[in-house]
């Protein structure tokens, strides 16, 4: 399975993109919305999408609202972000966000929440 992490931090990214390839899946990386974007008309199977939600350029937010309104295909998406207040999370949902965690992540949950995303 294949996953786009959406990520503009090199730690996290190389972190998160270790634990999921340690799991046999396959990752795509983009370092903001934007490449985000064309990262997901170029893998058209893709399994989920982890975005997160401060980067530069197009945040993680308004990339998955452009996928909305755009109509672009898309699979679910998992926001982990440090940003966990309420009305974020609502904007979330309704941007089509399935699964919101907060920074830091360990690799046990991200795991976790990765496949409960994608079977569901």
């Amino acid at each position: 399975m294949k996953i786009l992490l959406v990520e503009d931090s090199q730690n996290y990214l190389n972190e998160m993109k270790e634990i999921l390839e340690d799991q046999d899946y396959e990752v795509v990386t983009a370092t903001d919305g934007l490449k985000g974007l064309e990262a997901l008309k170029d893998n058209t199977d893709l399994s989920l999408i982890i975005s997160d939600l401060n980067m530069p350029n197009l945040d993680g937010l308004s990339m998955c609202r452009k996928i909305k309104s755009d109509n672009i295909p898309a699979p679910p998406i998992m926001m982990v972000t440090t940003e966990g207040s309420t009305e974020l999370k609502r904007q979330g949902k309704e941007a089509g966000v399935r699964c919101w965690l907060i920074k830091p992540v360990v690799g046990k949950m991200l795991l976790s929440m990765v496949e409960k995303v994608i079977k569901n």
